[in-house]
């Protein structure tokens, strides 16, 4: 069975040969040790040979675009924009945080203006990928939803919890726009082939609950949400939701949008993988839980086995479960906690699974 068969087997459901892996690979450390190099840019070249090297089944691929992401290099703490008018100050790798954000007002939307989706460098790094992927992992498209562009990127939280209430208009305006512009790209992806799911990213909880009420979220969001995933689906492509933190009270409005994976099942805000797997069994695939904050730092890989093993009890036993950190592989990780993770999956997650280990 190839990687990519096998991620989408457990995508939809079923059961595989083995629990899939899958994992965001934003670490220069890891790539340094294991390619002997590192890259300014997220290359995707350089991600299929990192993920095909440590034997995962899936590349994550952002589309060019997706905030955050360099596209040209800057020095270290230099400020700059990018193509939607968001400041950064460069500080980290691959996902770099903004410090200011172009729309504070209904008069700076007006004169606002979403970049062209159709450039020669929209889906690079995707044809990147294509280019490496001679293993036949699967390729997660990724773009961002529309809470965290609203609260992050085109406004920043703060702005946009004020219109929320002093011009709710402008919010769904903006919605809108960013709905359109997300499938435009995605259908441009789609049409370059090679793509096998979208993975939309965006972040609606915290540590300890949800950022903004669910009365909120079901008003501004989760409509177009839902319209977001079903346009993808009529391409013929399954959805994967990332979504940090505590999510509970929306939970069951994401998976009546009708995605089919949810990652990363954020163990660290109290997502428990079980409950999750129980109450949606047979319409959700829960991706991740393992902990990257504690344990994949650990100095012990005895600490990750036990816990990749938990994750293969609770979730992995009747296939549906595909097996990753709870956000990504970053800088503190031990690169022996990453191999005991990968090693730990391909000695215990074979199918028919005993759980007597």
């Amino acid at each position: 069975m190839t990687s990519r068969e096998r991620f989408l087997i457990a995508l939809a459901g079923g059961v595989p040969d083995r629990i899939p892996i899958t994992e965001h690979l934003f670490s220069l450390k890891l790539m340094q040790e294991l390619l002997g190099y590192t890259t300014v840019l997220y290359d995707g070249k350089t991600q299929a040979k990192l993920a095909t090297r440590l034997g995962i089944d899936a590349i994550w691929t952002p589309i060019n675009g997706f905030c955050g992401i360099e596209e040209t290099p800057h020095e270290p703490n230099e400020v700059y924009k990018d193509e939607w008018g968001v400041t950064y100050q460069k500080n980290g790798w691959p996902i770099i945080a903004q410090i200011d954000t172009p729309v504070k007002s209904r008069e700076d939307w007006e004169k606002y203006s979403l970049p062209p989706v159709d450039t020669p460098y929209r889906i690079k790094i995707l044809k990147d990928v294509k280019t490496a992927n001679t293993e036949n992992l699967a390729v997660m498209l990724g773009v961002l939803g529309p809470f965290t562009m609203l609260s992050w990127y085109i406004m920043d939280f703060e702005t946009l919890a004020i219109t929320m209430y002093t011009d709710p208009e402008m919010v769904h305006e903006i919605n809108e726009a960013v709905l359109k512009w997300t499938l435009e790209a995605i259908r441009l992806a789609a049409d370059e082939g090679g793509i096998d799911c979208v993975q939309i990213s965006d972040d609606w909880g915290g540590t300890n609950s949800l950022l903004i009420s669910p009365d909120d979220f079901r008003t501004f969001f989760i409509p177009y949400f839902k319209r977001l995933v079903a346009g993808i689906k009529e391409l013929g492509l399954p959805v994967i939701m990332h979504n940090d933190g505590r999510i509970w009270d929306v939970l069951d409005d994401l998976v009546d949008c009708g995605i089919n994976g949810l990652h990363p099942v954020e163990r660290a805000a109290g997502m428990d993988l079980k409950k999750v797997k129980e109450r949606y069994k047979g319409q959700l695939t829960p991706i991740g839980n393992i902990n990257n904050k504690v344990t994949m730092a650990s100095s012990n890989p005895e600490d990750v086995r036990r816990e990749v093993l938990e994750c293969i009890r609770e979730a992995g036993t009747e296939g549906g479960y595909i097996i990753s950190t709870d956000h990504s592989i970053h800088d503190l990780i031990p690169t022996d906690n990453v191999r005991c993770l990968i090693d730990t999956v391909n000695k215990y997650g074979q199918y028919p699974i005993d759980v007597n280990f």
